[in-house]
């Protein structure tokens, strides 16, 4: 019998009586803290963005261009919408999807812990890694590169990285290869560029955010049928989605601003194949 996707448990857990009442305590220091960020991103934030308009304007046209798109949860694709039920539990009963299922995915823990939760989904999937074998989550910004040294490192993938500036045909490849049990690709991608900025684009520190809103994921499988690419978003708040290949493709072109580097998918063979 196939297996069933169920969003994992989050790792965070659920407030009791007593940190409710912490929580109202800290309510006005949030708040303080709050303004006090959004101060401070826009003092920083009109310089960094007129240094970038100035030296590094492909940074600014690769993420604000997507990213000023409507967000994929306010319009479908072909009539289909970016949670569309029938066509996500497609994708979990084919090998690669049950593969991801039968050890139990991850959502990360919070902020900062994308690139070694999708790490860990991408080990977990595969049957001969021991669970002993698999890191710990740390936290911290992760490049492409660093991720295939690290994946690599445990001794069950070779990787292959292709970068954001390849082709639309060369990516779209990348993107069809994760259909195949003895390949597992995650991704790089500007985050905003699929769900839109977090408030007017006018404000400094919006535009700075949607250049700077990097993240990684698992990709599940491609549905060539309807060209829609299977996502499973370590973030909670978003899980598994669907997004048009084109759609992807621009998010994944966004330059990185942490290696000046477009981002990247990141393609595994498995050193030891599943049969």
């Amino acid at each position: 019998m196939a297996l069933k996707y169920a969003d994992p448990a989050h790792p965070a857990t659920a407030p009791g009586k007593g940190s409710l009442i912490v929580s109202v305590l800290l309510f006005p220091v949030h708040i303080v803290g709050a303004v006090t960020v959004f101060v401070l991103s826009v003092v920083v934030g009109i310089p960094c963005l007129l240094y970038l308009y100035l030296f590094h304007r492909d940074m600014l046209t690769t993420a604000l261009t997507p990213a000023s798109k409507p967000s994929i949860e306010k319009r479908s694709t072909n009539g289909r919408h970016y949670k569309d039920s029938a066509l996500l539990q497609r994708a979990w009963e084919r090998p690669v999807g049950q593969l991801y299922l039968d050890r139990q995915l991850e959502f990360q823990r919070r902020e900062g812990y994308c690139a070694p939760t999708t790490l860990r989904n991408v080990l977990k999937s595969i049957p001969s890694v021991p669970l002993e074998h698999i890191p710990e989550a740390q936290p911290g910004p992760w490049t492409a590169q660093q991720f295939q040294t690290k994946l690599d490192s445990v001794g069950f993938t070779s990787s292959t990285i292709v970068y954001g500036n390849a082709s639309y045909d060369v990516f779209l490849d990348a993107i069809k290869r994760s259909n195949d049990t003895n390949v597992r690709v995650a991704m790089n991608f500007l985050h905003p560029a699929l769900f839109g900025m977090d408030g007017p684009s006018f404000l400094p520190h919006v535009m700075l955010m949607a250049i700077l809103g990097g993240h990684f994921a698992n990709i599940v499988g491609y549905l060539e049928d309807v060209d829609l690419v299977v996502v499973f978003d370590v973030n909670h708040d978003y899980g598994p989605y669907l997004v048009p290949s084109t759609r992807l493709y621009e998010a994944v072109r966004a330059v990185d601003v942490q290696s000046g580097m477009p981002r990247a998918l990141i393609v595994s063979d498995l050193v030891h194949p599943t049969r």
